[in-house]
């Protein structure tokens, strides 16, 4: 469905007072929803019971394995690309990342659930102060020749890293795409170790990694 979408310069899908009209309302309506469950989720003694103290990862261990994003948010490392690096309309929302301590499922959990409220509230910021506009490709600058550029944004998962080399006329002699999950998977295996077997799939979907590698 999002397949050319977005494209370098421009988008297909520009944004318009209508559709913010349309994003407002669907807001609202997913909003109460979402808390509701969210409520229930939190407050069932059987889900507690699987989501506390399994699957843990400590401070120490994703420090010295480097996740990103949430698999380093859940155990109390401050590592967020929209604080550290932030960019576009995120230097006005001066984000402030959600970070739990207990560093097991329900830290991930309920971070997801924080991280998707504060999602919520700059979506809402931003439609406000958005412009109607559809970018022209005539209006991008041509690539440096000969250069070598990288580019961090953080995704849901984590940060992302784009990486672009042109030649000596300008074109693209290479592009690579690091996505989190490269730097997650090891937390999943360190937070399998000592669990029950029937730990595992709510162990490993509580980081719900990319198994391509496309966290785009």
């Amino acid at each position: 469905m999002a397949k050319g979408l977005i494209r370098a310069g421009k988008t297909n899908f520009p944004f318009t007072e209508k559709l913010s009209s349309e994003l407002t309302q669907m807001l609202d309506e997913f909003e109460k929803d979402f808390e509701e469950i969210a409520n229930e989720l939190f407050t069932l003694p059987s889900v507690l019971a699987r989501f506390e103290k399994t699957g843990v990862v400590t401070n120490a261990v994703a420090t010295s394995i480097g996740t990103v994003g949430m698999a380093a948010r859940m155990c109390g490392i401050k590592r967020d690309i929209r604080s550290t690096h932030p960019h576009d309309l995120y230097t006005g929302l001066q984000h402030e990342p959600v970070i739990k301590q207990s560093g097991d499922v329900n830290a991930r959990a309920r971070l997801r659930k924080k991280e998707i409220n504060q999602s919520i509230g700059y979506i809402r910021q931003i439609i406000q102060v958005l412009p109607e506009h559809e970018s022209d490709l005539s209006e991008m600058a041509a690539p440096s020749r000969n250069s070598f550029t990288i580019s961090l944004v953080e995704g849901w998962r984590g940060e992302i890293c784009n990486c672009a080399i042109t030649d000596a006329m300008g074109e693209l002699m290479l592009y690579k795409i690091k996505d989190p999950s490269f730097h997650n998977w090891l937390a999943v295996a360190m937070a399998v170790r000592n669990n029950e077997i029937s730990d595992f799939p709510i162990t490993n979907k509580s980081f719900d990694l990319s198994y391509c590698g496309h966290d785009l």
